[in-house]
């Protein structure tokens, strides 16, 4: 089995077979993250289709699945291949523009000090034919011993409007420096928002609301979070909580204090395209697709307040 692939690369267009180890049999499909080799690099790349047939005799096969779901669905990539075709840009720059910003990641270069002997003479060297071009090589071997082995982003920022990359590679060829290709791991982390749950049956949460505070203020903003918590009884943003009763975070973590509320912290998941999916298989044509109309939220007091005031504007 095989693998069609469109490599993270800037300015390339086209599409690129791979084989499939052993390994990875039955774990890929379209719309997979993937590291393959491309050249001497090694690339991110997404999965587009499996394939019997490679078009070329000799494939490299794939080396890593990155994530174990998906990162673009079937209609995804179908509309980034029509987008593609419309607006005459390459298929891989589309599909990347698609991807979270942290996951997708561009191979880059490292940079080292091969041997500070080779480093010490060809310092001598350079020292006694001074020039703008040594000038450039002193100050970048200054920074690779200074601050140890260097992504090519990471030196971009020490040299700003400078080419550096001409001398660095003079300084491979010359056995000063080692390069080496990199693929640096996806950014994205997990979202965590905090959340508060009641912790207590509801008529011991409402035996309690005479104890919440000792000012005014104070009891009425706690009375008011823990009846809203009663009255959604599940986990439920704390920002929610604040907006609906006035509290804030030290109210609630008194209230966990005492036993009333649990905080914790939960990750969250955001899929914008879960409504459209989870509609029948009986339509499968982008062109066909509608979304499906939905109940509007409900809205605390003041967004209730401040839609009415929206809604006097177009009058």
């Amino acid at each position: 089995m095989y693998t069609r692939i469109a490599v993270n690369v800037p300015s390339i267009t086209g599409l690129f077979d791979y084989s499939l180890p052993p390994e990875l049999e039955g774990q890929l499909g379209a719309g997979h993250l993937v590291t393959v080799p491309f050249g001497k690099q090694t690339v991110q790349g997404v999965v587009l289709e499996l394939v019997s047939q490679p078009s070329v005799a000799e494939t490299k096969p794939v080396l890593d699945l990155l994530d174990p779901q998906p990162v673009l669905t079937a209609a995804q990539i179908e509309l980034a291949k029509q987008l593609a075709e419309s607006t005459l840009n390459p298929l891989a720059a589309i599909i990347n523009l698609m991807l979270p910003s942290g996951l997708s990641q561009q191979a880059d270069t490292r940079f080292e000090i091969r041997d500070s002997r080779l480093e010490n003479g060809h310092r001598s060297r350079i020292t006694n034919h001074e020039s703008r071009k040594s000038s450039l090589e002193s100050r970048l071997l200054d920074l690779l011993q200074t601050r140890g082995p260097l992504r090519g982003r990471q030196i971009d920022r020490h040299f700003s409007r400078v080419d550096w990359r001409k001398t660095a590679q003079y300084l491979v060829r010359s056995g000063v420096l080692t390069s080496q290709s990199i693929l640096p791991p996806p950014s994205i982390r997990p979202k965590f928002i905090r959340t508060a749950q009641l912790a207590v049956p509801p008529e011991d949460a409402e035996a309690s609301m005479s104890k919440l505070g000792k000012t005014a203020a104070t009891l009425k903003r706690r009375q008011a979070a823990l009846r809203f918590l009663i009255s959604v009884l599940e986990p439920v943003n704390v920002s929610w909580v604040y907006a609906e009763s006035g509290c804030n975070l030290s109210d609630l973590q008194e209230m966990d204090e005492r036993g009333l509320v649990v905080l914790r912290e939960t990750e969250i998941w955001r899929d914008p395209l879960q409504r459209i999916e989870s509609r029948g298989s009986e339509n499968r044509g982008l062109e066909s697709r509608e979304l499906e109309s939905s109940l509007p939220p409900e809205l605390t007091l003041d967004q209730q307040k401040a839609w009415e005031q929206i809604l006097k504007a177009f009058e």
